[in-house]
């Protein structure tokens, strides 16, 4: 029997290596730990928790990515010489970073986490640059913006060190700053690297190709970000982790007038807005669906045909969906969410954001993507 449950962890291991980012990936992987548990082996839990960080923030379960990440830093805190902190940290970034994506996370746990980022980073001899870089991230977030800009010069000023994340990564960072201040000229030439491959990583190009959707369209760059939307779609498109980044190929849908193809995305992807954890991520996704239904109705239609979810709210066996209906539904999501986010940032920012999708209407340039091209 020993070796029977061993042979079990160690398959589970195996398959969930071979599979690509995702649920069944982080199923296997919680499955193991549930037997490591179940046969008290520490060790052999904590090894595959360690996995099951990866599994899950990079196949679209922060939340999962949390608890594994929490039981793990137990355990390290507990018996430190088993278990050296310095292997976690680079987790704890990934961790602590997407906490503000959780409105029933307070200022103060956030602020908290931060803080600890900051002393264990210090511990293993690293210089500020991440966790600067994390605060920058939380505080424009959180609509903060004097805070984020302070955070924003510090972070850009300090010297890179061995947990600063890698330079693709940053870079691609670095372009949310640009966009918000609507410097669109400046996100093109310093995503130039990333675009042209030159600089890359696990994630970059794919955020990448969905961050530059905007600044090419309002720079009048309409094959570009077409080209941008085809290649960045086709990376992210099998893959919830990357929700935020397809409510961003809808926006450029809704702006061009593509509605159609934007329908089909929207029925495609808004099963993993309906179950994803993070409420930024679906809010993201709500948020630009909205702008595509506004279109819908503009353009005189009444009914839309959709192959939704059963978990879907208005689910419809006949596949046929009132227009208005649909985007009062969505309206209502992104409203609720952002209700929930400004209250717990003491900010209006997810309420300008929503604002902003309103007005999006007022920018739209038809450029017809060709119906023949890949969905």
């Amino acid at each position: 029997m020993e070796q029977d449950w061993r042979e079990q962890v160690k398959h589970l291991l195996g398959r969930a290596e071979r599979l690509e980012p995702g649920e069944a990936k982080v199923m296997a992987l919680e499955e193991a730990a549930r037997l490591a548990d179940a046969h008290a082996d520490v060790p052999l839990a904590f090894e595959v928790r360690d996995a099951l960080i990866d599994a899950a923030t990079f196949g679209g379960f922060p939340d999962r990515a949390l608890v594994a990440f929490a039981w793990c830093r137990g355990q390290q805190q507990r018996d430190p010489v088993r278990y050296p902190p310095e292997p976690l940290l680079w987790k704890q970034k990934w961790v602590v970073g997407r906490l503000d994506e959780f409105p029933h996370i307070s200022r103060k746990q956030i602020a908290g986490a931060l803080d600890d980022v900051e002393q264990c980073f210090a511990k293993a001899g690293a210089g500020r640059r991440a966790v600067l870089k994390l605060r920058y991230q939380a505080a424009r977030d959180m609509g903060d913006a004097a805070l984020a800009e302070d955070f924003w010069a510090q972070w850009v000023r300090e010297p890179r060190d061995h947990l600063t994340d890698c330079r693709a990564c940053e870079l691609d960072d670095e372009l949310d700053h640009h966009i918000d201040q609507g410097e669109y000229a400046v996100v093109l030439e310093k995503a130039r690297p990333l675009l042209e491959g030159r600089s890359g990583c696990a994630e970059v190009p794919h955020l990448t190709l969905g961050s530059v959707l905007y600044p090419l369209f309002k720079l009048g760059r309409l094959e570009q970000a077409r080209d941008s939307h085809l290649r960045g779609y086709a990376l992210v498109q099998r893959n919830r982790e990357f929700l935020a980044t397809v409510g961003e190929h809808l926006e450029f849908l809704a702006l061009t007038g593509n509605v159609e193809r934007g329908l089909k995305l929207f029925e495609r992807h808004v099963g993993w807005a309906l179950e994803h954890a993070s409420h930024r991520d679906r809010f993201t996704f709500h948020s630009a669906a909205l702008a595509l239904l506004e279109r819908a109705v503009e353009a005189g239609r009444e009914r839309v045909e959709l192959c939704l979810p059963r978990s879907f709210a208005l689910y419809s066996p006949g596949d046929t969906y009132e227009t208005r209906t649909l985007r009062g539904w969505l309206a209502s999501q992104a409203e609720g969410i952002a209700a929930k986010f400004d209250s717990r940032n003491g900010t209006d920012r997810f309420h300008q954001l929503l604002a902003r999708t309103k007005r999006l209407g007022g920018e739209v340039v038809p450029f017809p993507i060709d119906s023949s091209l890949p969905v």
